[in-house]
């Protein structure tokens, strides 16, 4: 069923993946991106640690981290919208949904640290009890993501062989010297649906990377007829009705899209839909184009 921008697998298919993923936690029948979660429980790290801290100087400091968290969000998605406007078609419904995850965290910082600054400035009791929450927060914040990225040892494009969409069986891997982009997806999915046409245009725009979408677990016959049906034309199709990839890469939920570099090391997983401009800022963030690059894109 489909949760805030993810589906999950089917009740038998969950059997096959229990286990955690470097860039998702599983909670039940509950997927949440890594991302979101680090941020709560830094908060919340935050709050229990000014608690503690205002509680000796008798003054309470949670609305004041409230609302540097608040303030920060804020600031850090116009300043992401500011940067993607095109990505956005001048939709301000998409402009508002926040669950495509764009953010900008270094403004969102800069925003949430002037907030503090302000608070302590204005109100200097409370000064030692939010300096020290604060500080609880970032720790935290920064111990779990960097034990998120080492957590596992480099992992590679899985060595399995799918049926693209002429009937040939071909390696995964393409060994052509671009970066790889996987999108594991099924039409069932509403976030699939949703990003599909993103991801094919993206396809189109950016020939110096290959994507190649991986349906799980559909016959040819109602991937064809879907994308037909919705006049989506996309290259690099092909078909893993076993699942194949899902398992090797331990995907919690579909959409899950994988980038890994030229020489096929995985650099980052995302779990759920992307909107245009989330997906452009991830192409810039893992494939950075050299000046050569922009100027030919550019003519």
């Amino acid at each position: 069923m489909p949760e805030h921008g993810l589906c999950r697998y089917t009740a038998c298919e969950a059997t096959l993946f229990r286990q955690q993923v470097r860039y998702s936690m599983n909670f039940g029948f509950f997927s949440l991106p890594l991302g979101p979660l680090i941020l709560l429980v830094s908060v919340i790290a935050a709050l229990v640690a000014g608690h503690f801290a205002g509680r000796r100087a008798a003054v309470a400091v949670d609305q004041s981290v409230f609302n540097a968290l608040i303030v920060g969000l804020v600031a850090a998605r116009l300043v992401f919208i500011g940067r993607y406007l095109p990505g956005y078609d001048g939709s301000v419904v998409k402009m508002l949904d926040f669950r495509d995850l764009g953010f900008d965290m270094a403004a969102g910082a800069i925003a949430g640290a002037l907030v503090v600054a302000w608070t302590v400035l204005r109100r200097p009791a409370l000064r030692k009890p939010l300096l020290i929450a604060m500080a609880a927060g970032v720790a935290t914040w920064s111990a779990a993501t960097v034990a998120a990225q080492f957590a596992q040892p480099p992992q590679f494009v899985p060595q399995v062989s799918l049926v693209d969409s002429d009937g040939q069986l071909r390696p995964l891997a393409r060994h052509d010297g671009k970066p790889l982009v996987v999108n594991l997806w099924a039409t069932w999915c509403p976030p699939c649906q949703a990003e599909m046409p993103v991801l094919a245009q993206a396809q189109t725009d950016h020939p110096r990377v290959d994507l190649v979408f991986v349906n799980q677990g559909e016959t040819r016959t109602v991937v064809d007829g879907y994308l037909a049906s919705h006049d989506i034309r996309i290259a690099n199709s092909m078909f893993d009705p076993g699942l194949a990839v899902a398992r090797a890469v331990g995907a919690a939920g579909f959409p899950t899209t994988l980038f890994y570099d030229a020489q096929g090391r995985l650099l980052a997983r995302h779990l759920g839909g992307f909107s245009r401009a989330t997906f452009e800022q991830a192409l810039e963030q893992f494939y950075p184009e050299s000046p050569a690059h922009k100027q030919e894109a550019s003519r």
